[in-house]
């Protein structure tokens, strides 16, 4: 351990720190990791007067790029508008950095650092704040004669079809001729599955880790007699059996009494003679002995033997032994031939890969890197350039960097610096990525300085101390040396508090589940099963808590989506879906699987390999037979025979006639060849039903959502290079490489639902509460078995990595263990992270269970190892964990405070979770500060007419969105807010009476929210939709009266709903699935006369409406607030809240006809009419207007009840329908045509 990883690290004060030399900043989970990037970023802004395009940023996703880009330039807004006002707006940020960089000692004056601000502001699109790939990429640019790169490349996600090309090559020039040399190696490549795929692992693990040691001192010269004297041996033994077998049988019958019974009984010495008996029959000399036959050479039989007892002799028995060596020899031989090719191969390859790729103008992404590297080894000049071009450097997420990424930064910026690497070693889970945590703890070493962070601003006090207790149980607690944990504290963060009403029992804020032991100990399925149902019963039971407002983050109920339960792969995450279905709880996966690694993407080839050759009937039945298209067993099995009589009614995916299918994959492939992938992929999916087909499942968003994403990775492979051959050979690729960044699954819903998540895809991620079902998972992987000769992957005791070649036993034993604890490291990193989610509460499942017959697997886990690890060394603990008392000891020792231990609760029976509306949602439209009159700009009702209804109301000129837009426009035009027509006779209505509810327009937000959330035919739901619309839109109102607004409206829904508005049609009697609510739309206006718009109205017997003048060429935009469909027809309906008296008169026909025209909700109507119009013109086959269209109705709901009628019309109610040729004309005059 090197001097600087022995002292102890520096608290980091990020304002008053060195900007000088390497640095490495330790930033534990939730310790304001990005917040001090921030920070570092502007000291170097001020005081290093450095421009934004000089300080560098790097780190290692887009996604991550984008949000360290956004995050600096917040950062930096916030900081000028400071300076400029004098007003730091009680950010501490802010506060702090002007006490230190401008206080009284500081070099900097205000008026210098707000241009320093101001600057770098201005130039921020040019910020350097890159991915590793971007930047080497930039570097490579600045200087391509160094980097011997192409001017004009084409940039490939990886070159995995040009790797095997080379594989192929070098097998056949190479490889093919060694075989055609020395038969039995011929024989041996065959039976050990070498091919080029072989030597392309070989070199793909190469250029993964390229500055990792090849090591071969165990590899030898191939004896080149080894072949020719195991085929000698093998005729001599041959000869000697056929000749002396009955006297073989003979003799080891008679010596039965003195042979062990265990392994030399009679059985088993019959089943030696039967096993040399057919090896012989086979005659391959060089083929290894069966494990049976070994049972009758001289040196087993002289083992077998009884003490005091004559051992059997006989020659054969030593041609036996002499043939298991030679044979053995022969395999050494074979081996070091494949290994020196191998040698030979790695040796050649990487060099002809990048020679081949610069002829043909091919660069991948892990080229630029290797690019950069040896640019900066041969050309010293050039790093002195980079550091001039960026005279500091800001490395995020240095725990998941590699020996060459890090080779890059230190030839650049060390020793001067400044250079800050900042991560977390506690959080290096991405060795599958070639992270490589060693170099982390090397690049510690060299360090001028290390530093820490040490409070927690994501947990509350009580997780912060829970992640201490745990992690600190065991100094040794992370396994590797150098890599240890120190104590955080709580940080002072306001939170909402987290209220459990509904807690069972007194429990800890960290909560430990035991599995059962001893004898009630389960199987590992059956323990993961039982945890996932407790985890979903404990989920269900504050998802009920919270619809009853009893389980909440301060005022706001628990939802869905503030839980998340984290699993290691993505068979446990689909274990914990079905469970969690099956309590009625949705969820949705995140994962950083491939979505070509699904069941889909397999389909999918299967499919396009169809379209490709539709007369080959082997691929089309092979493409039908998937679940995309619904044939049974039945219909394959018809079109197998040549029989298409498919069940009457059938549609055309249920059709099994063969010749049918071929055409319409025939005209499939026409649309590709002629139109391309995208049109022809609408046209299958619309044709035959894939989506509809595939919702109807339990995982049906989950595979429409994968292969959305496939079409659309497809589709951009095939508009960068045609043909439906290379698109075919590209998806193959994926398949077996698994695609990038941009082939990780995807989310497959936007709703608020629990997450499901795995340990990679949470971390810098957190939740509200955190399940961890699976982390008492022991097992770890062996190193994966080959026939071939591998190398074996380990870090030496320098920390450097190492590919072994030839290992001796002695030293693949020594590797094999050093990579297990490798592997365990990085398991009880993964265990940080998941515990590390949390922000108030967090579940855990600990305890044993059986594998294998055994309990060894679960209690040698790492979870234990935290906890109960402290005063044994791993390797004593991976051969022989402590037994279940010991560390059922430790968890006890554990608990306290805000730990608890207790059994895993078994529910009692599955009370499924009832459908619910989660009322915490609130959707908000961002609000514009400024009205932009731009030549294309995008309009609604609201901005048409903002002219007259600021004239109207008088008031000032306000941005568009700041009216409400397209719902009730302004509520009210008086100087008290309404609108007043003469009532007939006046009421003092009752305290739950609508006409009691407050005015204006906070209140018809409300209204309408509460229409909204209603679902008309459940009545018992309208008292939650009152409850949610007046959270999601709160209403100002005196307590008497504040507690009175849910039963106002509650009866202003069932009024509402139970009024018959048009005959024959109540809103309670319709079925829900005909109700659209808030549908929006866009459609273009690229040339609007506004002018002529009016006088169309007019014509029409419309009221004149004072538009802005002028022409609109742009959008027209808007929200509908519910369409239904009743017999066949569809009706719009617009909620209005507008005050119009308080007797039925006053909503009466006359009354909302001078509302209507007053706020212009004609042209309102008209516009959604328009909208509908559209809308199921492109949706309906056989559309119509006057079949489809039933018209408006504009319900001003405080008048809208089942008594009230005026005039012979229902109270409140406005119905219109325009008259075809008005819609017509309208649609017309939207796209810049005449009226």
């Amino acid at each position: 351990m090197s001097a600087v990883s022995q002292q102890q690290a520096l608290e980091l004060d990020v304002f008053a720190c060195p900007l000088d030399g390497v640095n490495q900043i330790e930033a534990s989970a939730g310790t304001g990791k990005t917040w001090n990037i921030c920070a570092l970023y502007v000291r170097l802004l001020l005081e290093k007067d450095l421009g934004a395009d000089e300080i560098l940023v790097v780190t290692f996703t887009k996604a991550a790029t984008a949000e360290l880009h956004e995050r600096i330039r917040s950062r930096l807004a916030q900081l000028a508008h400071a300076l400029d006002t004098g007003d730091d707006g009680g950010d501490p940020f802010i506060a702090r950095l002007l006490e230190t960089t401008l206080g009284d000692d500081g070099a900097l004056d205000s008026e210098t650092a707000a241009k320093r601000i101001r600057r770098a502001l201005r130039a921020f699109d040019q910020a350097a704040i890159h991915t590793i790939h971007a930047f080497c990429q930039r570097a490579l640019q600045e200087a391509p004669f160094a980097a011997a790169m192409p001017f004009a490349f084409d940039m490939e996600a990886d070159d995995a079809s040009l790797r095997f090309e080379l594989a192929a090559d070098f097998w056949r020039t190479r490889v093919e001729p060694a075989a055609a040399r020395w038969p039995g190696f011929a024989t041996w490549l065959v039976e050990s599955g070498a091919g080029p795929a072989a030597l392309d692992a070989q070199l793909a693990r190469r250029l993964k880790k390229p500055l990792a040691a090849l090591r071969w001192d165990g590899v030898t010269e191939p004896d080149e007699s080894a072949e020719a004297a195991a085929a000698e041996c093998f005729a001599e033994a041959a000869r000697m059996w056929a000749a002396e077998r009955d006297a073989i049988d003979a003799l080891l019958r008679a010596a039965q009494p003195v042979l062990n019974q265990r392994s030399h009984k009679p059985d088993a010495v019959a089943d030696a003679l039967a096993a040399w008996a057919v090896h012989f029959e086979q005659g391959d000399a060089t083929a290894a002995l069966p494990k049976a036959a070994l049972k009758l050479t001289q040196t087993a039989l002289t083992k077998a033997t009884k003490k005091g007892g004559a051992t059997p002799a006989h020659a054969f028995f030593d041609v036996a032994d002499a043939l298991e060596a030679a044979v053995a020899a022969a395999e050494a031989a074979q081996r070091a031939r494949w290994l020196a090719l191998i040698a030979e191969w790695l040796d050649m390859a990487p060099g002809e890969l990048a020679e081949r790729k610069r002829t043909r103008r091919v660069v991948s992404f892990d080229d630029l890197l290797a690019n950069l590297y040896h640019a900066l080894h041969a050309h010293p000049w050039l790093a002195e350039t980079l550091r001039a071009r960026y005279p500091a450097a800001l490395i995020d997420e240095f725990q998941d960097t590699d020996p060459l990424q890090f080779a890059i930064f230190d030839r650049i910026f060390a020793p001067r610096g400044p250079l800050f690497l900042v991560g977390d070693p506690k959080q290096a889970i991405y060795s599958f990525r070639a992270a490589d945590l060693h170099t982390y703890l090397a690049a510690r070493a060299r360090a001028s300085a290390c530093y820490t962070l040490a409070v927690n601003q994501r947990s509350t006090p009580a997780i912060v101390e829970a992640c201490n207790r745990f992690f600190l149980s065991n100094p040794r607690a992370f396994v590797l040396d150098g890599l240890d944990y120190y104590a955080v504290r709580a940080g002072t963060r306001v939170r909402a508090p987290f209220v459990d009403e509904t807690d069972p029992g007194p429990a800890g804020d960290f909560r430990v589940w035991a599995l059962p032991g001893g004898e009630g100990t389960l199987l590992k399925r059956d323990a993961q099963a039982q945890a996932a149902q407790a985890c979903a019963a404990e989920i269900a039971r504050l998802m009920r808590g919270a619809r009853e407002g009893r389980v909440r983050l301060g005022e706001s109920p628990l939802s869905p989506g503030d839980i998340a339960v984290l699993v290691q792969t993505h068979r446990q995450g689909s274990l914990v879906k079905r469970v969690l279905a099956t309590w009625g709880i949705g969820s949705v996966e995140l994962a950083q699987a491939s979505v070509f690694s699904t069941g889909d993407a397999e389909q999918l080839e299967r499919v396009l390999a169809a379209i490709d050759a539709p007369g080959d009937l082997r691929r089309l039945r092979a493409a039908l037979a998937s679940d995309w298209f619904g044939l049974d067993a039945g219909a394959l099995w018809r079109m197998e025979q040549g029989d298409g009589d498919a069940p009457s009614g059938a549609s055309a995916a249920d059709s099994a006639d063969a010749m049918s299918w071929v055409e319409r994959f025939s005209r499939y492939r026409l649309l590709w060849r002629e139109r391309g992938f995208a049109v022809m992929w609408r046209t299958f999916t619309r044709e035959l039903r894939i989506a509809e087909r595939l919702m109807a499942g339990a995982d049906g968003e989950r595979r429409v959502t994968d292969i959305n994403h496939l079409a659309e990775l497809t589709q951009a492979r095939a508009s960068a290079q045609p043909g439906i051959a290379p698109t075919l050979r590209w998806l193959a690729a994926q398949r077996l490489d698994g695609g990038g960044e941009e082939a990780q699954l995807r989310l497959e819903s936007d709703r608020n639902l629990v997450q499901i998540v795995t340990v990679h895809k949470s971390k810098g991620l957190e939740y509200a509460v955190v399940f961890c079902p699976f982390l008492n998972d022991g097992g770890l992987r062996e190193p994966p078995s080959s026939a071939l000769p591998d190398a074996r992957e380990y870090h030496d005791e320098a920390g450097d990595a190492v590919l072994h070649y030839g290992c001796d036993d002695e030293a693949a034993a020594h590797a094999a263990r050093q990579a297990l604890r490798e592997q365990a490291a990085e398991r009880a990193r993964l265990v940080y992270v998941a515990l590390t989610r949390a922000v108030y509460r967090c579940y855990v499942v600990a305890g044993p269970y059986l594998s294998s017959r055994s309990t060894r697997e679960a209690r040698r886990s790492v979870l234990n190892w935290l906890v109960a690890g402290a005063g044994h060394a791993f390797d004593a603990w991976l051969d022989e964990p402590p037994d279940e008392a010991a560390l059922e000891a430790a968890w006890r020792a554990l608990a306290g405070g805000p730990v608890s231990v207790a059994p895993l609760p078994v529910p009692a029976r599955r009370e499924r979770l009832a459908a619910g509306h989660d009322a915490s949602q609130t959707l908000a439209a961002r609000h514009a500060t400024r009205v932009l009159r731009d030549a294309w700009r995008m309009a609604s009702f609201s901005s048409l007419t903002a002219s007259m209804a600021r004239e109207e109301a008088g008031v000032a000129a306000v941005p568009d969105d700041e009216l409400r837009p397209d719902h009730d426009a302004l509520a009210a035009v008086t100087p008290d807010g309404e609108l007043i027509f003469a009532d007939t006779v006046a009421t003092d209505p009752p305290d739950d009476d609508i006409l009691v509810f407050p005015r204006g327009a906070a209140a018809g937000e409300c209204l309408h929210r509460l229409f909204e959330l209603s679902r008309f035919t459940e009545p018992e739901s309208w008292h939650a939709a009152a409850l949610g619309a007046l959270h999601d839109r709160p209403v100002e109102a005196e307590p008497a009266l504040a507690a009175r607004l849910p039963a106002m409206m509650v009866r202003l829904v069932d009024d509402v709903v139970h009024t018959e508005l048009v005959p024959g049609m109540r809103l309670v009697d319709l079925d829900p699935a005909k109700r659209l609510d808030e549908m929006g739309f866009l459609f273009p206006a690229p040339s609007l006369d506004l002018l002529a718009l009016r006088r169309l109205l007019v014509a029409h017997g419309y009221p004149d409406v004072a538009l802005e003048a002028g022409t609109l060429a742009g959008f027209i935009k808007g929200f509908i607030d519910m369409i239904v469909e009743h017999d066949g027809r569809f009706w719009i309906v617009d909620w209005k809240s507008n005050h119009l008296g308080t007797t039925p008169d006053a909503y009466g026909p006359r009354a909302l006809d001078v509302a209507m025209a007053d706020h212009a909700y004609h042209l309102q109507a008209l516009l959604y009419t328009v909208a509908l119009h559209r809308y199921l013109r492109g949706r309906l086959p056989d559309y119509d207007y006057d079949t489809h269209i039933a018209g408006y109705l504009y319900l001003f709901v405080r008048g809208v009840r089942p008594g009230w009628r005026s005039g012979g019309e229902p109270a409140g109610v406005h119905a219109r329908r325009p008259a075809r040729a008005l819609v017509d004309a309208l649609d017309r005059m939207m796209e810049g045509g005449r009226a």
